[in-house]
C-alpha cells in the first residue's frame, strides 16, 4: 500500500511538472480504478503470501505488478469513456393512463448514456424507448406511482451488479413532463434535452463526463453531485441560466456574459423566456458554458 501511494504521488507530480496532467487524465484513472478495482485483492493476497516461508520472492512480484497497475489505470484509454453507444435490445415504457409527470430513475453501476427526444411522433401510450446493452446482466424495470405521476426504475437483475457496465439510449416522448434521476458510480453521458420538458434532472455519481443541452421549452432544475465533474453546458438563446458550482478545485470557462459572482454564475438571455437552475457539487469541477 505504501508503494502504491508513493507511486501515485510521484506520477502525479511528474505529470504536473510536464503539464500533461489534466482533468481527463484523472477522470480516466478513476474510471479504470472503478472498473478494475478487484485486482487490488490480488495484490493483498500476494502480500499475505509473501510472509510465508519460501515465498518471499512474491514481494518483488507484487511490487512489479503494483507499478504496472498504477501505470495502467492512468494511461490505458478507458473503453467506457471513449466507446460508442451501441445497443442490442429495446424496451418500451408504456402507459394507459393520462399522466402529467413521468419519473425515470436509473440505478446502474456504470452507464454510458444518451438522453434525447424521440425523432418521430409517438402515441401518448409510449412514454419512452429504452435502447440498452448491459454486460453480464439483464435490465430490470420496476413500475409504481399514481394516475397522474408514474415512476419507472431501471436497474440490473444481477446480484453482482457492481461488476456490470451499461450502455443506454433513452428516447423520451416530448408530450410529457419528466423527472430524471441517475444513481451510479460513473457516468459518460450526453443529455440532449433541449426539446424536452425536463423539470428535474438529478445526477449522483463518483465520476461524471457529460454534455448538457438545457431544456429550451420549459423551466428546469439540474443538480449534480459527484467527486469529479467534467463537461460542457449548452444554454439555448431563450433561457436564462443560474449556475452554482461548489468545489475544492474548480474551473468554469465561458465566453458568455456572467452577471453573478463567487460560486454563482448568471447567464442572461435575450428574452428570458425560461429559467434553468444548475447546481454542481464536486471535489473537482471542469465545466465549459456555451450558447
Amino acid at each position: 500500500m505504501k508503494l502504491a501511494m508513493g507511486l501515485i504521488f510521484v506520477l502525479v507530480g511528474i505529470l504536473l511538472i510536464f503539464g500533461i496532467f489534466t482533468g481527463d487524465t484523472l477522470l480516466n484513472a478513476f474510471v479504470n480504478l472503478i472498473n478494475y478495482w478487484p485486482i487490488i485483492l490480488v495484490f493483498i493476497g500476494l502480500s499475505i503470501l509473501s510472509g510465508v516461508k519460501g515465498l518471499k520472492w512474491l514481494r518483488y512480484l507484487n511490487a512489479f505488478l503494483t507499478v504496472c497497475f498504477i501505470l495502467f489505470i492512468f494511461f490505458w484509454p478507458s473503453a467506457f469513456l471513449s466507446g460508442s453507444r451501441t445497443v442490442s435490445e429495446t424496451t418500451l415504457l408504456k402507459t394507459t393512463e393520462e399522466l402529467t409527470v413521468v419519473e425515470i430513475q436509473i440505478d446502474l453501476p456504470m452507464v454510458n448514456i444518451r438522453i434525447e427526444a424521440m425523432e418521430t411522433a409517438a402515441p401518448l401510450s409510449t412514454v419512452a424507448h429504452v435502447d440498452h446493452t448491459i454486460r453480464g446482466a439483464n435490465l430490470k424495470i420496476e413500475e409504481s406511482g399514481s394516475s397522474t405521476l408514474k415512476k419507472w426504475t431501471l436497474k440490473t437483475d444481477s446480484s453482482l451488479s457492481w461488476l456490470t457496465s451499461s450502455t443506454m439510449v433513452l428516447k423520451l416522448n416530448p408530450a410529457y413532463k419528466y423527472i430524471i434521476k441517475l444513481n451510479t458510480a460513473a457516468v459518460n453521458g450526453s443529455f440532449d434535452i433541449a426539446g424536452l420538458k425536463v423539470e428535474e434532472l438529478d445526477v449522483n455519481c463518483a465520476v461524471l463526463k457529460a454534455d448538457f443541452k438545457v431544456p429550451a421549452v420549459s423551466n428546469s432544475r439540474i443538480e449534480v453531485k459527484t467527486a469529479i465533474s467534467n463537461g460542457d453546458i449548452f444554454i439555448p438563446k431563450n433561457v436564462r441560466a443560474f449556475l452554482r458550482a461548489t468545489a475544492a478545485i474548480k474551473n468554469v470557462k465561458s465566453d458568455l456574459n456572467n452577471t453573478g459572482s463567487g460560486e454563482e454564475y448568471i447567464y442572461e438571455s435575450a428574452g428570458n423566456e425560461y429559467n434553468t437552475n444548475l447546481s454542481f457539487e464536486s471535489a473537482i469541477i471542469n465545466l465549459k458554458v456555451l450558447r
